[in-house]
């Protein structure tokens, strides 16, 4: 009976948490829509913030013990930290609506890939928390054809974010480590470099992605909101990864949608309409479900 308890209780707090990293990430957009629109570049955001992620893991491993398991890590690191920035970019070369669904099929890969490779089982509560967010997604987002494939370079990229982030997830699950600074500094180093290569290229292309606008000005307030709202996500997140399965951490980070509408309906006036309130009310289920779940 202790052990059960204990059991469940292990597995409640990082759902908890990623639950958390969802409705965190959901009011991302207010910040950057503000960062915006003094003219400063997404992909200076998303640089800095990364660049601030990497210094706050340093010091956690100054001692040579803290890099064991170095190498796994790294390839976690990268995968996730690509996803991330690939998918920031995504929302700005295409819709938001086309870049989360398709970034949010991650439960679908993350499911099939532990079922094909690693033989996990596929429980009747998954599949039922599985039907009820994807429910949840297309209400709260108003689509009428079903699931958008890709059609330019931001549907692509979405897609593709979404695949990176399943393996990332499932690798840090099976592959996990004792301390949880590695992980972030790894995650964190590989934003931090795909965001690079990504502002280099907007750079050279001419995009608004690039601009620096008043970066000096508002460099306090991407520093202070960067501590704020992505670095702790970033240590919660990849914290609970590596104790719940990749699909769940998937399902469970659907709270982002939820969260990103309320926020946009209470802050940007947008109305709050029956679809959204029916698909938050399943987004909450699929998360229950999955909180709940032992």
């Amino acid at each position: 009976m202790t052990i059960a308890v204990r059991t469940s209780q292990a597995h409640l707090l990082p759902a908890v948490a990623v639950a958390l990293c969802g409705a965190m990430w959901g009011v991302f957009w207010v910040p950057l829509h503000w960062f915006g629109s003094a003219g400063v570049g997404g992909a200076w955001v998303s640089l800095l913030f990364n660049a601030m992620a990497v210094a706050s893991a340093l010091p956690f491993l100054l001692r040579r013990s803290a890099w064991e398991g170095f190498a796994d890590q790294a390839v976690n690191g990268l995968l996730l930290g690509t996803a991330f920035s690939l998918y920031t970019v995504s929302l700005v070369l295409t819709d938001v609506v086309h870049a989360i669904l398709l970034f949010y099929l991650t439960p679908v890969w993350s499911t099939l890939a532990g079922r094909l490779f690693l033989g996990e089982r596929l429980s009747a509560s998954r599949l039922l928390a599985m039907a009820l967010g994807f429910a949840g997604l297309a209400a709260v987002l108003g689509v009428k054809e079903g699931i958008p494939l890709p059609r330019n370079w931001g549907d692509g990229l979405a897609l593709i974010s979404g695949m990176l982030w399943a393996a990332g997830t499932l690798r840090s699950f099976h592959r996990p480590t004792r301390r949880v600074a590695l992980p972030v500094f790894t995650f964190s180093f590989g934003g931090l470099l795909s965001s690079a290569v990504i502002l280099a290229a907007a750079a050279v292309l001419g995009l608004p992605l690039a601009a620096p606008g008043q970066l000096w000005a508002m460099l306090p307030w991407i520093m202070l909101l960067g501590l704020i709202i992505f670095v702790p996500p970033n240590f919660l997140v990849l914290w609970a990864a590596q104790r719940i399965d990749s699909a769940r951490v998937g399902i469970l980070l659907m709270t982002e949608v939820l969260f990103g509408t309320l926020s946009a309906a209470f802050l940007s006036g947008q109305p709050f309409t029956l679809a959204e309130g029916i698909g938050t009310a399943l987004i909450v289920s699929a998360g229950l479900i999955e909180v709940l779940r032992r």
